[in-house]
């Protein structure tokens, strides 16, 4: 399935992108995509609600705004320097352990949502990110096993302010969590519908 959210941002509502492209609104499921959605087997229940009402569901017209494709989640953890064409093109070496660090969750919103520059801001910068969303609480997962806890993935547009980053001291956080610097979507496509996670194309374009 590929899930949607739309409407005014604070004011999205559920749906799904159907195989012949048709958005419909899934408001009639009776649950938006939030960590209790997914946490309470919500996927299935959405698999079983498509199924039997589907065909009936309103559709949504194109025209409608995109927003995150899932409500705020608990936190966005991500890894720095992960690819390594991107470590070669900062002119670092692959990190041995992993850099970890946290966008603030205020900074989600849609795929083509204006981005906000910050006051004071000069090194703005954009990266395009694949990001694995979490269905269930976990801890402590064997590597063989981590797969079953993924929910979906997502688009995820990683803004950063790189003088806030790199040359103003303190933490990442700083330059990474910035209003609306987190833009998600247009979708989030569960596990089934990507052949495989390992061979797929990312690409991103500045202003078309």
């Amino acid at each position: 399935m590929k899930l949607i959210r739309f409407g005014n941002p604070g004011e999205e509502r559920p749906g799904l992108i159907l195989p012949d492209g048709r958005r419909i609104d899934a408001s009639g499921f009776g649950s938006d995509y939030d960590e209790a959605f997914f946490g309470s087997a919500g996927l299935e229940r959405l698999a079983r609600w498509l199924a039997r009402e589907g065909g009936t569901a309103p559709v949504v017209p194109d025209s409608v705004r995109l927003g995150p494709p899932l409500c705020r989640p608990s936190k966005i953890v991500c890894i720095g320097l992960n690819y390594r064409d991107h470590a070669r093109e900062t002119g670092q070496e692959v990190p041995k352990e992993p850099v970890v660090f946290f966008k603030a969750t205020s900074s989600i919103c849609g795929p083509n949502d204006d981005v906000v520059i910050p006051k004071g801001a000069t090194k703005v910068d954009w990266e395009v990110e694949l990001a694995v969303v979490i269905g269930r609480r976990a801890g402590y997962v064997d590597r063989d096993a981590a797969l079953g806890y993924v929910a979906g993935y997502v688009l995820h547009n990683d803004y950063s302010e790189r003088a806030f980053q790199l040359e103003r001291g303190g933490q990442w956080v700083k330059g990474k969590s910035c209003d609306t610097f987190a833009p998600l979507g247009p979708f989030l496509a569960t596990p089934d519908e990507i052949r495989d996670v390992h061979d797929l194309q990312l690409w991103l374009k500045v202003n078309g």
